[in-house]
């Protein structure tokens, strides 16, 4: 069965914060490992009490990989000066 089959056509909603809940929005998102935009979705869905609908968390995971690799090929190169 299809994401679309499951739960219907998707929709998109989009709203304008101000730059103090940006920032507030921004580090609560930050301690659960999750994009401000997850977050907001996340807290939205515990609001109208549907918590059966999944989040989006796939670029997240990459984007981390990604991060923990380039960390690692620069530690190399660290370890590669000092060698030399």
């Amino acid at each position: 069965m299809s994401s679309s089959e499951k739960y219907g056509k998707r929709r998109q909603i989009t709203f304008r914060i101000g730059p103090i809940a940006q920032d507030r929005l921004e580090r609560a998102a930050e301690l659960f490992d999750m994009k401000p935009g997850q977050y907001a979705k996340a807290l939205l869905y515990k609001d109208l009490g549907v918590f059966n609908e999944p989040l989006d968390r796939r670029k997240r995971a990459y984007k981390r990989k990604k991060k923990l690799q380039q960390q690692a090929e620069e530690e190399e190169l660290l370890c590669e000066d000092f060698g030399q």
